[in-house]
């Protein structure tokens, strides 16, 4: 992405933005990993950016001052936001690897003529 030649207000636009379709992607549960991943990306090159814009330049206004604050609230709620999504992501693979542990102590019953159910086994033993 060419982003030479933006100012602060321009990048801070381009990271809300990113930061809303970052949001709706994972939001959607049918949302391609790629496309997140394309996204969390782009996030990370716009703060890099953005850091670079204010290394270079001298806080002459409040104005300035409250456009760093709001980049910094912004930067801060795309790594809340994929913190949580992290969260939920070990939480269903804790529930999948439980689910398998189950499935895996089940022993079926033996093949006969009549119904019989099946029983957990004790896997210490």
């Amino acid at each position: 992405m060419e982003w030479d030649g933006i100012n602060l207000r321009e990048g801070f636009k381009l990271l809300e933005d990113c930061y809303e379709r970052l949001m709706k992607a994972i939001k959607d549960e049918g949302a391609d990993h790629t496309v997140i991943s394309s996204f969390v990306d782009e996030a990370e090159q716009i703060v890099v950016l953005l850091s670079n814009i204010l290394k270079k330049s001298v806080i002459e206004e409040e104005v300035e001052l409250e456009l760093m604050r709001a980049v910094k609230a912004k930067a801060d709620a795309i790594i809340q936001l994929l913190q949580e999504e992290m969260e939920s992501i070990a939480e269903s693979y804790a529930q999948i690897k439980t689910g398998q542990k189950a499935i895996n102590a089940y022993q079926p019953p033996s093949v006969g003529l009549g119904y019989s159910e099946g029983k957990f086994v004790d896997r210490k033993k």
